[in-house]
């Protein structure tokens, strides 16, 4: 088992690739804190991943209200004694027109889906280096590496900072033993990707691989990060999009 008696946190684990992350690690039995929003989503995958005899407890959590960020990892470290691993998935998509994007809109993305995953990673930094050892793992996207195409700018803006994030965590992090990586997405099959253009399109008119990721493609991508397999990579990214950057 790659990650006995490590703990998890996933932040965005009520669903989508947060829900496919948190059960890939429970799997290869990491104790797992399913932080959401949405407690009765989280509470659903966490009771999900106890029946199927791995152990795990929800936190509702939302990483845009930045004053209750660090009581609430407190309140996540104190369910196992400790935080090994943290996969930082919370956050929003968007697909306004370039020129049509508003300085609240921008805001918004800003705040939900970089600013909220550097405060998070932050205080959660802040546990691993009294532990001597971690692994962040951070969600971004294609989009980040190619720009927005059914995704608009701020989104793509966003995600791209997610990947310079990363690399000054591993860099930090590295003389503690704390590694620091990004998942890069292509279109995924999950709620969240199904409300957006590509998905009605056949994926055999342009992607290689000739059919639309999943969940837990991309949870591989995250075990892999999430575990000592890679204790030699740090300050990197994944591409997980069946060769449509290509």
């Amino acid at each position: 088992m790659l990650l006995t008696d490590k703990v998890a946190l996933v932040t965005g684990g009520g669903r989508g690739i947060g829900e496919a992350s948190a059960k890939r690690l429970a799997e290869y039995g990491a104790k797992v804190i399913i932080a959401d929003m949405n407690l009765d989503a989280a509470n659903s995958v966490a009771s999900d991943i106890n029946i199927h005899d791995g152990e795990a407890c929800a936190l509702e959590f939302n990483v845009a209200e930045f004053d209750t960020i660090s009581g609430k990892i407190a309140e996540a470290k104190s369910m196992f004694g400790h935080i090994d691993i943290l996969v930082n998935v919370a956050g929003v998509t968007g697909s306004t027109p370039i020129e049509e994007i508003t300085l609240a809109g921008w805001d918004r993305m800003m705040d939900i889906d970089l600013k909220s995953m550097f405060f998070v990673t932050q205080a959660v930094f802040c546990i691993m280096k009294d532990q001597n050892y971690g692994k962040l793992v951070h969600m971004s996207s294609l989009a980040a590496l190619r720009g927005g195409r059914s995704s608009d700018a701020s989104y793509a803006c966003a995600k791209a900072g997610i990947l310079n994030l990363s690399k000054c965590f591993a860099l930090r992090g590295a003389p503690y033993h704390i590694t620091s990586n990004a998942v890069c997405p292509g279109n995924i099959l999950t709620p969240m990707g199904r409300a957006l253009s590509w998905s009605k399109v056949d994926p055999k008119t342009y992607i290689p691989m000739g059919r639309y990721g999943t969940a837990e493609d991309v949870a591989n991508a995250v075990l892999f990060y999430a575990s000592d397999l890679s204790s030699y990579v740090t300050g990197d990214y994944m591409n997980v999009n069946g060769g449509l950057y290509m």
